[in-house]
């Protein structure tokens, strides 16, 4: 059997890993740092929602992005120190805004996080992990009935592939979800997704890590990849500090690193860091706190309970590499909670919030690479952007179907490194 090298611990790597050695492959996986987890999967909105396909470039993006230039408040925002290393992606990011484009990557999205949540609940069941989660659904609110429209048609156009949803008032927001009921009068419609889940991705993958062991699965922490070693067009493993470790097959689920390791083999990947924050209280004691993860769609944000915590998840922003979190985007996720949960709101003193900021892997079309390269044995597995832990588990069968040469469950095109 093939030896395997899997590059990065985050939800990508420790899936695609853990599954790669359940098949029997002789796997070892390699994180730069001290342990699985500690990056964009560490403290991520905690969401798994197919129902949230579309991608950010959605038509009309170019409008949010030079009014954010500009100052001006914006569900996806630009920060001007980085425009100059985004041209390039940048065309491509609004090329892929046409409406035939984004609809046909919302499509291949959903197509994507609806197979891969059926895998997460077997494999949970199966394993009897126990990470936080809840098969709760989600649900997300309007303050207007034409703020709802949008969201409403994608919801109908995804339908024939399989969404369910309910169509809500005022009344039936609350009645879903009773944590609400404060500002009924100002919730003017809701969609309810019954199908959606939530988990704790970090929990997640420190116990789908020890199956990984159990299986025979090596692990190396605070050991970071140079490079990968490929001569003549034949893979030969992955260059560690001055040694290199052998593979016949490696796979590149590093995130927003990814990028750099593959360019030296002539590969260019469009993908660019989307920040995102998040703010997460110990809520045991808060009274009425929500049961159902809570999403306000025109700001990317959500209110969403783990276990006997609340998190407050939200804001696209391409700022570069940059991880600082400035206290006003912490600010708007606190007014959004203000603004949806008053009474909750009432009971978390911000002193014991604890704020994070991760950047997400973001594609050109937002969609993830997935598959083989150009050089027999290299695989991608990466750019899974703000849906990176819904997308996890499915990615992980499909890559490994690819790896096996099985006939995938699931149209591999949509996702290839090629496109």
């Amino acid at each position: 059997m093939r030896r395997v090298i899997v590059i990065g611990a985050g939800v990508a790597g420790v899936t695609a890993a853990y599954e790669l050695a359940r098949r029997g492959y002789p796997t070892s996986l390699v994180e730069m740092r001290p342990a699985v987890a500690l990056g964009t999967s560490y403290a991520n909105g905690a969401l798994l929602t197919p129902s949230m396909a579309d991608p950010w470039n959605a038509p009309g993006v170019h409008r949010h992005l030079a009014a954010s230039l500009l100052g001006a408040p914006s569900a996806v925002t630009l920060r001007r120190a980085v425009v100059p290393s985004l041209i390039g992606f940048g065309w491509r990011f609004l090329r892929y805004s046409t409406r035939a484009r984004h609809t046909a990557a919302t499509q291949a999205s959903f197509l994507l996080g609806r197979y891969s949540l059926e895998r997460t609940r077997e494999l949970r069941t199966r394993l009897a992990l126990e990470y936080d989660s809840a098969a709760v659904g989600s649900l997300k609110v309007f303050s207007t009935q034409p703020a709802m429209e949008g969201p409403l048609a994608m919801a109908n156009r995804l339908s024939s592939l399989g969404l369910k949803f309910e169509v809500l008032d005022g009344d039936g927001a609350v009645a879903a979800e009773p944590a609400l009921g404060e500002i009924k009068t100002q919730i003017a419609g809701a969609l309810r997704f019954p199908d959606d889940e939530i988990g704790d991705a970090r929990l997640f993958c420190e116990q789908l890590l020890a199956e990984f062991v159990r299986l025979g699965g090596v692990h190396h922490t605070n050991t970071e990849v140079a490079g990968i070693v490929a001569e003549r067009g034949r893979l030969s493993g992955v260059r560690i500090a001055n040694r290199v470790k052998d593979a016949e097959i490696v796979v590149v689920a590093a995130g927003n690193s990814s990028v750099r390791l593959v360019r030296e083999l002539g590969l260019s990947l469009p993908i660019r860091p989307a920040k995102g924050y998040t703010v997460t209280f110990d809520a045991a004691h808060v009274e009425g706190r929500p049961k159902l993860p809570i999403v306000h769609d025109a700001l990317h944000a959500a209110v969403v309970p783990i276990g006997n915590r609340l998190r407050l998840a939200g804001t696209a922003e391409f700022a570069g590499e940059d991880l600082s979190i400035p206290p006003e985007r912490i600010e708007n996720l606190l007014r959004l909670l203000t603004t949806l949960l008053p009474r909750v709101a009432r009971q978390l003193p911000r002193a014991q919030a604890r704020s994070w900021a991760g950047l997400r892997p973001m594609s050109a079309d937002g969609l993830p690479f997935i598959g083989p390269s150009h050089i027999p044995g290299l695989y991608i597995n990466t750019g899974h952007g703000h849906l990176g832990w819904t997308f996890a588990v499915g990615s992980a069968q499909l890559l490994s179907d690819l790896i096996e040469g099985k006939p995938p469950q699931l149209d591999p095109m949509p996702y290839r490194i090629t496109r």
